[in-house]
């Protein structure tokens, strides 16, 4: 008689864990990276000083829809490619391998940059938190190494644990920006008008400053497609939470910012005194004193909660990279336990500590002195990777790789928002410094940065040739 030794199942080495996320989860990981409060105390806070005022409530509508039909095209990629490096995938399945490997690294750089970024920020008003209630005080550092182990191990169990944490702080941000709305509304609803709707609003002042912070309150929901390989009915779920994740961001990104308008008789004045106190100015007079702790501690937590997408995205980058040989292969590792690209997660947090040791060494606030470059690394990236989707739809329906039936999805809507894009991509690099808030040489030259990965990463492909397929769903 022949005997069989049952063996335990063999891991999948080449693949994340499935189905670990759905389309609730996608949409909060998409709220993360977009950090709703911190982003109304700086980039819509800096848009009502030094942009248009009041017409930014107007102008974050119009991007809301620019970027509705960008969504469009991006849906319809993701029903033909899934990758854990989603632009990646996307650009590379219209353009080629080449040009996809250039973006990936693009994409890499823009990720680590702001993972790094996110993480000195949660250190740094940690510190100012912890000092203003309890009176203690220590380095910004010391909190962001707390912070990277904390981010670290949340990144090695998975989607899993990370979106319960994403979830529950997103929704304290909501709450919060809800409650002073509401408390705006009850003590001066004269300051509610639908002037900020208009032509005349809209184009009053910065209108090139305005348009660039109010892309970059939305440019996160790569992560929706970045986690189809561990997704729920992937293409169905990532449809859903691109398009809910954009209406959920934009309406309170309006309620929140025309609150704001609401609560002062010329609140482009107010803001443009202080844009980073805008928030707190106006929670403590409709709120009261009592808000200020708790705003201090939301403001923590939610740099916090897109530390840990952003490292999420970044070591997944590795992963997608170091499978397809454009990094060491030792980066596709799979945590036999957790699923996790647990090597790329070790490296990420690694890179985040390289980027973060020069500021420490030499003293320099890392808001002041870091921000600036996260701010224009990503705005650039990011708006640049959407473009080239948006190209990249276009080549890819042309070649035949997808139906020319939907003419919405495959033509009118990947013009009309690369157009859009394009626009704006030329409005950032126009007014970099503005964007930046810095003249320093260094952050100017920061874009020189992902260009050069770009270049990198295409030469790193053309070197290994075609033997690397783009995973394209059945």
């Amino acid at each position: 008689m022949s005997s069989q030794t049952s063996r335990p199942p063999v891991p999948d080495t080449e693949h994340l864990k499935r189905n670990t996320i759905g389309a609730f989860g996608l949409t909060f990981m998409v709220v993360a990276v977009a950090a709703p409060l911190t982003a109304m105390a700086s980039n819509l806070s800096l848009s009502l000083g030094f942009g248009v005022g009041a017409g930014t409530v107007g102008l974050l509508v119009v991007v809301a829809l620019a970027l509705t039909v960008f969504a469009s095209a991006f849906v319809t990629l993701a029903r033909y490619v899934t990758n854990a490096g989603a632009y990646y995938a996307f650009i590379g399945f219209g353009l080629g391998r080449v040009v996809g490997s250039g973006a990936a690294f693009v994409a890499t750089t823009a990720y680590n940059m702001a993972a790094a970024g996110m993480a000195a920020a949660t250190g740094y008003f940690l510190g100012l938190t912890i000092e203003s209630m309890f009176g203690f005080d220590a380095p910004w550092y010391l909190y962001a190494a707390v912070v990277l182990v904390l981010t670290a191990w949340f990144g090695r169990r998975g989607v899993e644990v990370a979106k319960h944490l994403i979830t529950v702080v997103s929704i304290l941000q909501f709450v919060m920006l809800l409650v002073l709305a509401v408390a705006v509304a009850v003590q001066r609803p004269e300051g509610w008008s639908f002037d900020v709707f208009s032509p005349g609003a809209m184009l009053d002042g910065n209108v090139a400053l305005t348009l660039a912070f109010c892309v970059l309150s939305f440019v996160g929901f790569e992560a929706t497609a970045i986690y189809g390989e561990e997704a729920r009915a992937a293409r169905k779920s990532i449809k859903i939470a691109t398009y809910a994740s954009i209406a959920l961001l934009v309406g309170v990104f309006v309620v929140a910012t025309w609150s704001l308008v609401a609560a002062f008789d010329d609140v482009k004045a107010v803001a443009a005194e202080d844009p980073g106190a805008l928030v707190f100015a106006t929670a403590d007079i409709y709120l009261g004193s009592w808000s200020g702790n708790l705003l201090s501690v939301l403001v923590t937590v939610s740099f916090f909660a897109a530390s840990v997408a952003f490292h999420n995205m970044a070591a997944r980058y590795h992963f997608a990279l170091g499978r397809a040989d454009l990094l060491p292969s030792v980066l596709a590792s799979v945590h036999p336990r957790w699923g996790t690209p647990s090597v790329a997660g070790a490296v990420q947090t690694g890179i985040s500590v390289v980027v973060l040791a020069p500021f420490v060494v030499a003293g320099a606030d890392p808001i002041v002195n870091l921000f600036p470059m996260v701010s224009g690394v990503t705005s650039i990236s990011l708006t640049a990777l959407m473009l080239g989707c948006c190209v990249s739809i276009l080549v890819a329906a042309r070649l035949g790789k997808l139906p020319r039936a939907n003419v919405w999805a495959v033509l009118v809507a990947p013009i009309v928002s690369g157009l859009c894009l394009l626009v704006v991509l030329g409005v950032i690099i126009a007014n970099y410094s503005d964007v930046t808030g810095s003249t320093k040489l260094i952050v100017l030259l920061m874009p020189l940065l992902p260009i050069a990965a770009a270049v990198y990463g295409a030469a790193r492909q053309n070197h290994i040739g075609n033997r690397n397929e783009l995973s394209v769903l059945d």
